[in-house]
C-alpha cells in the first residue's frame, strides 16, 4: 500500500509518500507560511491560504501519479492558533477526503521523537529537538523504550520558532545588510527574547545525545557541509556563524546563497537563534541533524488514519 501524509507547518507545507516497507517515494515541501501574521490578527493570511491550497493541490497531483491508495493530513502550530482553522480546514478536506489532525505540541514533540529516532538503536537518553516556523518542541527518551511504550516519556512544547521570532524582530529579515554592530546588538536582542520563552527547558531530563530537527538545522546542515544534511554533526560555533554571516547579507544576497531555499532566507537567523539558544539552555555544544522527523513519526505510528484515496480526488 502506498500512502502518503500532507502536512501544513507555520512555514512549509510538505508532503511525505511511502511504499511497502516503508521506502521513501516522495518528499516535497514549498515556503507556503500559513502563520504569516497570525500572532497580530489571529486569523490567516488570505495569500497564506491560497498558497498553502494550491500546495496541497500540487501534492494530490503527486499523490495520483503515485497511485497512493491512503492518506491523512496533519497541522502544527499556526492552525493551533488561527481563530479561523476550521474554515481552512474544510477547503483541505474538500481536497483530501480528510480533515487535518490538529496536533497539541505534545504530539508534535512526540511524533518528531519517534521519526528522528526509527533508525536508531541503543539504550541511552536521547533528545530531539525540533524547531519550526511557530513553535519549538523537545523530547527526551530511550528509542527503545519510546516505541515499546507508544509514547515518549519527556516531551515539552515552547510557542517560539522562526517565524514567529523574524516577526517579532523585523530587522533579522535581510531588508538591508547590517554592519558588525547592529548584527551584536540585534543578536543579543532576539536571543534574550528567545531565551525567555525556550527557559523551561533548561528544567528537562538529561540526555547524552541531541538530535535537531526541523527546516532550519536542515538548512544549516546543508551549508555547514556543502549540500549534505541527514547525520551531519554540528556545532554551536557553526550555528554563530551562520548567523553572523546572514545577518551581515541583506535579503537578496542571501538567497543567492548556496542550498538556501528562497522562501527560507528571511526566517533562517531567527530559526538559527533559537536553535543555539536551546542548546545552549540544555548544555549542549555538538549535535546531530536528522531528515527523518514528524512527518515520518506520524506516518509510519498507529496515529495515521489511512484515509481511503483514489483517483477521483
Amino acid at each position: 500500500m502506498v500512502r502518503a501524509l500532507f502536512s501544513i507547518g507555520t512555514n512549509s507545507t510538505r508532503l511525505l509518500a511511502l511504499g511497502e516497507r516503508d521506502r521513501r517515494l516522495a518528499g516535497e515541501s514549498r515556503g507556503t507560511r500559513i502563520g504569516t501574521g497570525i500572532g497580530a490578527t489571529g486569523t490567516i493570511d488570505p495569500a497564506a491560504r491560497e498558497r498553502t491550497l494550491a500546495a496541497i493541490d500540487e501534492y494530490v497531483a503527486i499523490a495520483r501519479d503515485l497511485r497512493v491508495s491512503a492518506v491523512d493530513a496533519i497541522a502544527t502550530s499556526a492552525l493551533r492558533r488561527a481563530s479561523d482553522g476550521e474554515s481552512f480546514a474544510g477547503d483541505v478536506t474538500a481536497r483530501l477526503g480528510v480533515a487535518p489532525r490538529i496536533l497539541s505540541g505534545t504530539e508534535e514533540a512526540s511524533y518528531s521523537f519517534l521519526g528522528a529516532t526509527a533508525a536508531r538503536a541503543g539504550e541511552r537518553e536521547i533528545g530531539v529537538l525540533d524547531v519550526g516556523g511557530g513553535s519549538a518542541e523537545l523530547a527526551v527518551d530511550v528509542p527503545s523504550h519510546a516505541r515499546q511504550a507508544g509514547a515518549v516519556r519527556e516531551t515539552l512544547s515552547l510557542e517560539v520558532g522562526a517565524v514567529r521570532l523574524a516577526e517579532r524582530h523585523p530587522a533579522l529579515l535581510g531588508a538591508r545588510a547590517l554592519n558588525s554592530a547592529e548584527r551584536h546588538t540585534l543578536n543579543e536582542e532576539a536571543r534574550a527574547d528567545a531565551a525567555a520563552i525556550l527557559a523551561p527547558f533548561g528544567t528537562m531530563r538529561r540526555f547524552e545525545q541531541l538530535v535537531v530537527v526541523g527546516g532550519t538545522a536542515f538548512t544549516a546542515a546543508a551549508m555547514v557541509a556543502g549540500g549534505v544534511r541527514d547525520g551531519i554533526t554540528m556545532t554551536r560555533k557553526d550555528t554563530n556563524r551562520l548567523i553572523d554571516g546572514l545577518l551581515g547579507r541583506d535579503l537578496d544576497a542571501r538567497k543567492a546563497m548556496p542550498h538556501i531555499r528562497p522562501q527560507r532566507a528571511d526566517i533562517l537567523p531567527a530559526g538559527l537563534i533559537v536553535v543555539d539558544e536551546a542548546c545552549r539552555l540544555l548544555g549542549v555544544d555538538v549535535f546531530t541533524v536528522s531528515e527523518a522527523d514528524l512527518l515520518l513519526g506520524y506516518l509510519t505510528s498507529s496515529a495515521f488514519r489511512a484515509v481511503p484515496f483514489g483517483p477521483n480526488r
